[in-house]
């Protein structure tokens, strides 16, 4: 079962509040706190993790908009606001949604499928099971949420904070590591074979040395892998 959803909901507005705060009871396994302004959010958001923040824009102090501004490593930000004239500025900041005021709980509920496919990233998988014909990630990359099936994923690499990810048809880049990444998917399809590199494992066409070959690109094996991918390749 999966932890929690934690989510802060940060609005001056105690009515606003209690909206979101009612839909989010109504769901499983969610975890919920308030904060009335931005300076009070960013003071907690230094001190506990959240997946989600509900965020509003026109508060004293410090705005929503200042507020993104000055945090880093954001959760999934979803703004709840009454005014429309902010939204482009606001996806600037690659906000997952932006919710207009008053909010309907059908409305709300297509935002909280986005937090979810944010957090989880890839339909759930039995690791123990072969991977299936469907199973597919959801990436956060172009500012938006890019279905790619597992299938089709020729291998990882590691970007600092990013990582790419390859395909026959297309290259993503999205905001997440290495090791996440590669914790969600099927472990009998894909192995990391270097610390900056994950592949499937089927579509090495061959190995090289101390690299592997897809697709006509050379990707390194690191030392302590090699004996490993020997056997699970070349068995």
């Amino acid at each position: 079962m999966l932890k929690p959803l934690r989510c802060l909901v940060v609005d001056d507005e105690p009515l606003a509040v209690e909206v979101i705060e009612n839909y989010l009871h109504r769901l499983d396994n969610i975890d919920v706190m308030r904060r009335e302004n931005a300076v009070e959010a960013f003071q907690l958001l230094q001190q506990e993790k959240f997946d989600v923040v509900f965020l509003d824009i026109e508060m004293p102090v410090l705005n929503g908009l200042d507020f993104l501004r000055s945090i880093k490593d954001a959760p999934a930000i979803i703004i709840t606001t009454a005014y429309r004239h902010y939204a482009v500025e606001s996806f600037e900041f690659e906000v997952l949604d932006y919710l207009l005021k008053p909010v309907s709980f059908p409305r709300f509920m297509k935002s909280f499928e986005r937090a979810l496919k944010f957090r989880q990233g890839i339909k759930e998988v039995d690791k123990s099971a072969p991977a299936k014909e469907d199973d597919y990630l959801f990436l956060k990359a172009e500012r938006k949420f890019i279905k790619v099936l597992v299938r089709d994923i020729l291998y990882i690499e590691s970007l600092k904070d990013y990582i790419k990810v390859k395909t026959k048809t297309q290259t993503l880049v999205s905001y997440q590591s290495l090791t996440a990444i590669t914790e969600k998917l099927p472990a009998d399809k894909f192995m990391r074979i270097h610390r900056s590199f994950t592949v499937g494992i089927d579509k090495v066409n061959s190995i090289d040395g101390n690299c592997v070959e897809i697709e006509g690109e050379l990707i390194p094996i690191s030392r302590e892998n090699r004996q490993e991918v020997l056997k699970r390749i070349c068995k």
